[in-house]
């Protein structure tokens, strides 16, 4: 085999002419692609330290922003934990059986004469107390299983014809059988969760800042966190991407909860009306958790005001759920 001009190749490959042949071989482009390879890496790791710097900077103003936030607007809460396992009949529980006193009847879906469906009890003398909450009792909110709404009415929220609440100040500490109830279950009943769903909650107290969709989110963050967001945001969802989502998934929402804030997957009912008028307290919330789901990964809220909390009146709570 030759090379140019007749060469034999070996002879190219010594000394000064290696360098040639080499040219020759693959081009006379290696340095230049060279220095365009170096100056390619050289701004993807500037790329990346500016990516880097940005991140870091971008969590140092959730931090900032968070605990502004929580300062300023923390609320007590009572987040539960779902454990698997079965509860007493006078447990905080999820779904299962429950007590009705001798002197009471089971409650019912007004429209269907249908029996409701146990969503959900809490003992309050078994968890930590909130302020304005009762201190003991049992409060066991029922829901229709004959209804795809699961008896919810969006146009009239405190309306419980197709469900209701029971607060029971005393209760005994053995119960005769008769007086331990479970409806039904039938092939068409629709819940959130079925028939053998069962779970003990367990309570821890907390201290939770506004969460995101809560209607009043974009008034505390641009009231409270002035000078840590930038002045041309309207609200939250007008932050930088990255502070938006850090911030949201630093901001915890129970699965399951009493007092605090609320979590929808929609916007929050409560913005549209009369603020004096809404009932800002969340009584209750549980969330499309396990095997509990609301619709397509819905969560399921029920708010009062602070006046009927405390006088224990439950015959005006709001009951809202929605999903995606």
């Amino acid at each position: 085999m030759k090379g140019p001009k007749g060469y034999h190749i070996d002879f190219y490959l010594k000394g000064e002419y290696k360098m040639g042949f080499l040219k020759w071989l693959i081009g006379d482009k290696t340095e230049e692609e060279t220095g365009e390879n170096d100056g390619k890496s050289l701004s993807r790791a500037a790329g990346s330290a500016a990516s880097k710097e940005a991140k870091n900077r971008a969590a140092g103003q959730v931090e900032a922003i968070y605990d502004r936030l929580k300062e300023t607007t923390g609320m007590p809460v009572v987040g539960f934990e779902l454990v698997k396992e079965k509860p007493g009949l006078f447990d905080s529980k999820i779904g299962g059986e429950y007590y009705v006193p001798r002197n009471m009847k089971p409650l019912k879906n007004q429209e269907t004469g249908e029996e409701l469906f146990l969503l959900a009890q809490v003992n309050f003398s078994q968890i930590p107390h909130i302020e304005s909450f009762p201190e003991q009792g049992l409060l066991q909110i029922f829901i229709a299983g004959d209804d795809d709404l699961y008896g919810c009415d969006f146009d009239e929220p405190m309306n419980q014809h197709r469900w209701g609440i029971r607060y029971l100040e005393k209760f005994p500490k053995t119960v005769e059988p008769e007086c331990v109830h479970s409806p039904a279950w039938k092939v068409e009943t629709s819940m959130p969760f079925d028939i053998a769903t069962e779970y003990k909650l367990v309570g821890k107290a907390e201290v939770q800042p506004v969460t995101p969709g809560d209607y009043r989110m974009d008034k505390y963050l641009l009231t409270n966190c002035a000078g840590l967001v930038d002045e041309d945001a309207g609200g939250f969802y007008d932050l930088e991407e990255e502070v938006c989502n850090l911030l949201a998934d630093k901001i915890h929402a129970y699965g399951c909860q009493i007092g605090g804030y609320p979590f929808f997957t929609q916007a929050d009912p409560r913005e549209v009306g009369d603020e004096a008028k809404m009932p800002q307290i969340l009584l209750f919330q549980l969330d499309s958790v396990k095997d509990i789901m609301w619709g397509d990964v819905g969560v399921g809220n029920f708010f009062i005001s602070k006046k009927d909390l405390e006088e224990k009146d439950f015959t005006k709570v709001w009951y809202n759920w929605d999903c995606y």
